[in-house]
């Protein structure tokens, strides 16, 4: 790798707004030639861009390429996304490690402003038939998908009682995990529109709380900055960026480096010609991701 694309990983991975604003300006296949000649370091950039922009991009790469940038953006982010490429969202899951092909499928039956659509569908729930031990164990086998609240659901994946870690740490280990936990749970079934999830009388209570499907199974958690987030993602995203020291970098960035990612982005479309595909009318829309 020569230093230029180096330079370039190294900006998009460690300034990704200064770089999103700057890949909004290309033109569609330069904005995807730059994205592909980055890789995953592109991601967090890419969460960072108007949805129609990041959408349009990722419907010029190969299903595998866009697969890679997203297996690195925020589930939230990447499930925005998928929704606005309607006909080819199944073969960009199918791209993704097995582990994150079911919970995206889950979470993408949901219509958006659902709290089927706000849940992180990664959270990791404990059978209830298993030891303190062994759940300590299988949470820190799967850390990803921890919260502060340990969601318990029985063989059949019907939510049946929560703890949190501190009671989780405190307990013996060879107690049943069901002998601690507390029931009954305050929980939200999955088509409850986003405005009831907000007013939820819990939150007053809770930072997370956890999601059934219509048969009352576990489907995933909804954490309380996931709505703190929405408010303030209600106006229009500001583009200018905020801070002394980002304020700097910005003016460096629209002076010179604008043209430097753009040059970067040049040079592997010479190399790699972006693929001829056009976004269908239904895989990017108009309009910004909620």
């Amino acid at each position: 790798m020569n230093i230029a694309m180096k330079l370039a990983r190294t900006f998009l991975e460690d300034h990704p707004r200064e770089a999103a604003l700057a890949l909004e300006r290309m033109p569609a296949p330069e904005r995807a030639a730059a994205v592909r000649a980055a890789g995953a370091e592109a991601g967090t950039a890419l969460g960072e861009m108007v949805a129609p922009a990041a959408a349009e991009c990722l419907s010029l790469l190969a299903p595998a390429e866009a697969a890679t940038t997203l297996e690195h953006l925020e589930p939230e982010v990447a499930i925005a996304l998928l929704r606005r490429l309607p006909k080819t969202a199944g073969k960009l899951i199918a791209e993704l490690p097995a582990a994150k092909q079911d919970p995206m499928r889950r979470i993408l039956r949901y219509p958006e402003d659902t709290a089927g659509a706000l849940m992180d569908p990664f959270v990791l729930p404990i059978p209830n038939d298993v030891s303190v031990a062994e759940a300590r164990v299988r949470l820190r086998r799967e850390p990803h998908g921890l919260l502060y609240y340990v969601y318990i659901v029985d063989r059949s994946g019907m939510l049946a009682g929560v703890l949190d870690i501190p009671e989780l740490m405190r307990a013996r280990a060879r107690d049943p995990i069901v002998s601690i936990m507390n029931t009954p749970v305050e929980h939200i079934p999955a088509w409850t529109p986003a405005p009831a999830v907000a007013a939820h009388p819990a939150w007053g209570a809770y930072h997370a709380l956890p999601v059934t499907d219509e048969t009352g199974r576990f489907a995933g958690a909804i954490r309380y900055q996931t709505l703190r987030r929405l408010e303030s993602e209600a106006g229009q995203r500001s583009t200018a960026p905020t801070g002394a020291t980002v304020g700097a970098l910005g003016e460096l960035f629209h002076l010179g480096l604008a043209g430097f990612v753009e040059g970067v982005a040049g040079a592997a479309a010479a190399r790699e010609p972006v693929l001829p595909v056009t976004p269908a009318s239904g895989d990017s829309d108009s309009g910004e991701r909620e």
